[in-house]
């Protein structure tokens, strides 16, 4: 299944992107989002924030200039919202929790690592649980791994993400789904929702 087009102006592009497929071009060629909206839509794209590769979910794209860099503010300010869906083989704390780590990026082993104050960076995040494996997040931060890291560190590690000592599973890549994203559209300033159900997990 290819990238659904949830919403599309001469602005931006909202899509929900596949697990296991890239939001920006490699060295080495694989498939990606960028490249597949330059095709669908003609004209150049720029991706303003990424989802990993084995995550699902909603993505905007800027199709034009001031759509980058205006989107690229929204994010550096944080005012733009993010929820992820997540589902874990291990049994998760009930009601509503905040995690608050610091991380580092592992550059040699391409993770994240839980660290002090003063070696990494600040990474947050509230977790409501859905039911006994479920939970929906909300982030504050946009560390590399955040939400995969600090799960993992918690003893909470997410179905398919063996990198980071969750159980393999059947489906493709990890049982995380960026579900909502809100943000200013970059030429109107009109606040944008965006809702985005898996059925992956």
């Amino acid at each position: 299944m290819g990238p659904e087009v949830l919403y599309l102006d001469a602005s931006i592009a909202v899509v929900s992107k596949p697990a296991m497929l890239m939001v920006e071009p490699d060295r080495f060629g694989n498939p990606n989002l960028q490249d597949w909206a330059e095709k669908e839509f003609g004209g150049i794209t720029w991706a303003v924030h990424r989802l990993d590769r084995p995550t699902s979910g909603l993505v905007v794209l800027a199709r034009k200039k001031y759509s980058c860099t205006h989107l690229m503010r929204q994010f550096e300010m944080r005012t733009v919202k993010k929820r992820y869906k997540l589902k874990s083989h291990i049994e998760l704390p009930e009601g509503t929790w905040n995690w608050e780590d610091f991380l580092k990026k592992d550059h040699l082993n391409f993770k994240s690592i839980i660290v002090s104050k003063d070696e990494g960076k600040r990474a947050s995040l509230r977790g409501e649980r859905i039911d006994s494996n479920s939970a929906e997040v909300e982030l504050f931060t946009g560390r590399y791994h955040q939400i995969r890291a600090q799960a993992s560190h918690r003893g909470y590690p997410i179905l398919g993400d063996v990198f980071y000592g969750g159980n393999a599973w059947d489906n493709e890549g990890v049982a995380l789904h960026a579900s909502y994203l809100s943000f200013h559209h970059p030429k109107t300033n009109e606040e944008l929702n965006f809702d985005s159900e898996t059925n992956r997990f």
